[in-house]
């Protein structure tokens, strides 16, 4: 019996050893696409228990490296108070680079303050979330209850209460100018 064994086992032995190794003859592909999506997405931020920021989206995808698309656009409300949203951020699609921390909106890029009813729109925008700070070195139109600012490149608060036209174009009027009413 343990003749046998022995017999088998040798005979086992020497099948492992006399197969050769084959490689597979299709390669091995690496799945790109998303790990996880959400649908009807709403995101809140709070500050010691008040709310700040609101960030809407019909769909986003995650990747396996953290980054993040939305591809049928975002929302992102700032709030004043709890209560009363200050300013909102709309754009046709946002990519998220986990790397930068950084969202870059494409497309029909609005930025709005709901306060002092200003409008900016542009094509591209950044937002650096930690910063909190928008950015661009596209064009910018910037529509205010008395007049529409145009020019290249922007840096802003998200919240849009202050922001700086880097390459303004047409003419500008300032509070104490006589054409300014």
């Amino acid at each position: 019996m343990v003749c046998r064994r022995f017999l088998f086992f040798l005979f086992f032995v020497h099948v492992l050893l006399s197969c050769e190794e084959k490689k597979a003859s299709f390669p091995i592909k690496f799945y790109a696409g998303p790990v996880l999506i959400n649908k009807n997405l709403m995101t809140a931020y709070s500050d010691s228990g008040k709310k700040k920021m609101v960030l809407l989206a019909p769909l986003r995808a995650e990747f396996s490296n953290g980054d993040q698309e939305y591809q049928k656009g975002m929302e992102v409300q700032f709030f004043k108070t709890s209560d009363t949203v200050q300013s909102r951020l709309k754009a046709d699609l946002v990519h998220y680079s986990k790397q930068q921390d950084l969202y870059t909106a494409v497309g029909h890029v609005v930025l709005e303050d709901l306060v002092k009813r200003e409008r900016m729109t542009t094509t591209k925008l950044h937002w650096s979330r930690y910063e909190g700070k928008v950015f661009t070195n596209e064009h910018v139109e910037i529509v205010t209850p008395t007049q529409t600012l145009k020019g290249k490149g922007l840096t802003a608060r998200q919240d849009f209460s202050s922001y700086t036209i880097l390459k303004p174009e047409g003419q500008i009027f300032n509070a104490d100018s006589v054409d300014f009413f």
